[in-house]
């Protein structure tokens, strides 16, 4: 028999009006078409001749199983149940954001980086591949029919805000505009194992990670709690080095920056007191500034205040000290050194090495310790302390971005494309600020109200789509938010085939 030939076992499960079609040691079914053609010779007679045109693959024939038809598999299959709950919660109460971004975007790329930045929100860090499915599956293709979230849509995003950023500057320039004027910058360190990557080097946490690193830094409206912008910057490039990379690039005047000890640079500090900035920041143990401090300090107990925020209320002695046209300011925060004092002792007794009798006598000095450096003369102690401790702010926000968002996976090979994502973050991270201004006034918890809505979905019956699972607990939730899901449902099947 010859190579392509066909057994006659399986020419006999063929049906009508089909060819079999040997491929390897597979028999494939193909329908085709004949056609018959008719041709005028020369002397007027008529050739009539059949023309066959083989069609699409429709089967395949198996002697175990004969013909076995083409069928759709489960993946092809029309999508019929969405994820509702959660993206509509999270749309309706975010306008804001989405507004502010097509101010400054075409409204195709608006709505393109907030679909993404939404992705990222409720789904956590989403890696490019599993984008496409986040959005197939959820009420976003309903909302964002022409948003597209493929492998190549987002890549070509992503190099695009990396690339050609200007319109990510100006954004970026609108959001430090609008803010309060007070602003945390601080950097976040994200691990990073791909060898390949343009950002990773070891850094400054090479010890504790194992491993290189990429430095991720934001500024942050302590007073909306708001990020204004971030970026990705080298692994070894220290801090203080990208603080002066970012006040050069922006534009900013009468604003506060609040910043941790890293920062306190003489070049820095100059770049933070121009048109009429200022900072504050700690001051570094072992300096000149902070020994002639320590070698004058002595609290009077009659200077002091009640430092009252949240839950947190204690007394806080403050001293001033004036140098070099700044001021230095000392404060003791008395429950704080309190617990330090209580922890050391917990140390000592357990034996832990370094801790003795002697150390505590030593350390008493520096329990509750604040040492602050500002250039801002009209601020009293007391804001001068309450503003900085406001500077945590920017922590639990980089306590969202580590552990419930899961950003520390934010990393791309390419330098541009990092920068792009790094956007998408920063818009997921107002996302954030906008939902967590809802659910605090209804004074319940964010994660447990997407908790709640994640239950919502949505099924297509006929030409419609109907929400599912609204039970007892998502309408006692929503009711608390003010969010009302059958507000937000299509009228008619508006999912692409």
């Amino acid at each position: 028999m010859g190579k392509y030939s066909v057994p006659k076992e399986i020419l006999a499960f063929k049906p009508a009006h089909t060819m079999v079609k040997r491929i390897g040691e597979n028999y494939y079914v193909y329908s085709y078409n004949s056609v018959m053609e008719k041709t005028e010779n020369e002397d007027g007679t008529i050739t009539r001749k059949t023309k066959t045109t083989m069609g699409p693959c429709i089967g395949k024939i198996t002697l175990a199983e004969g013909y076995v038809p083409n069928q759709e598999r489960l993946s092809k299959e029309r999508i019929t149940g969405l994820d509702y709950g959660d993206y509509a919660f999270a749309i309706n109460k975010s306008k804001e954001t989405l507004d502010m971004l097509k101010k400054v975007f075409n409204v195709n790329d608006a709505n393109q980086i907030y679909v993404a930045a939404l992705i990222f929100f409720v789904n956590r860090f989403t890696y490019m591949t599993r984008m496409k499915a986040a959005y197939d599956y959820s009420y976003l293709s309903l909302a964002f029919p022409d948003v597209h979230m493929g492998y190549g849509a987002l890549r070509t995003l992503y190099e695009n805000l990396g690339r050609k950023n200007r319109k990510v500057r100006e954004f970026e320039q609108m959001m430090i505009s609008q803010s309060s004027g007070r602003v945390a910058i601080d950097g976040h360190v994200i691990a990073c194992t791909s060898e390949c990557n343009d950002l990773s080097e070891y850094g400054y946490k090479a010890k504790k990670l194992g491993m290189p690193q990429i430095n991720w830094m934001t500024a942050y409206d302590v007073v909306s709690k708001t990020p204004l912008f971030s970026q990705v910057f080298c692994g070894s490039e220290p801090d203080k080095v990208s603080l002066k990379s970012l006040l050069r690039r922006f534009t900013f005047s009468n604003t506060e920056f609040t910043v941790d000890r890293g920062f306190n640079t003489k070049e820095n500090k100059e770049l933070m007191s121009s048109d009429g900035n200022t900072y504050i920041v700690p001051l570094i143990s072992g300096r000149k500034d902070y020994e002639a401090v320590m070698r004058e300090l002595h609290f009077d107990r009659r200077r002091y205040f009640i430092y009252d925020k949240n839950v947190y209320s204690t007394v806080v002695y403050f001293q001033e000290h004036n140098l070099d046209n700044s001021r230095r300011v000392a404060f003791r925060d008395v429950s704080r050194a309190s617990a330090e004092r209580q922890d050391y002792i917990k140390a000592l007794q357990a034996g832990k090495t370094g801790y003795s009798d002697d150390g505590l006598q030593e350390n008493e000095k520096y329990f509750g310790l604040f040492l602050l450096e500002t250039n801002n003369q009209e601020l009293s102690a007391e804001q001068v302390f309450s503003h900085y401790k406001d500077r945590w702010q920017i922590e639990t926000y980089y306590n969202y971005v580590r552990n419930d968002a899961d950003f520390n996976a934010l990393y791309q090979q390419d330098y541009f494309s990092a920068q792009g994502v790094s956007f998408v973050v920063a818009v997921a991270g107002m996302i954030y600020h906008d939902l967590t201004s809802v659910t605090n006034k209804a004074k319940v918890s964010l994660r447990d109200v997407m908790q709640e809505m994640r239950k919502l979905k949505l099924f297509l019956e006929g030409d419609k789509w109907i929400r599912q699972n609204n039970v007892k607990s998502v309408r006692t939730i929503c009711g608390k938010v003010g969010f009302f899901p059958d507000e937000f449902l299509p009228e008619r099947k508006t999912l692409q085939d």
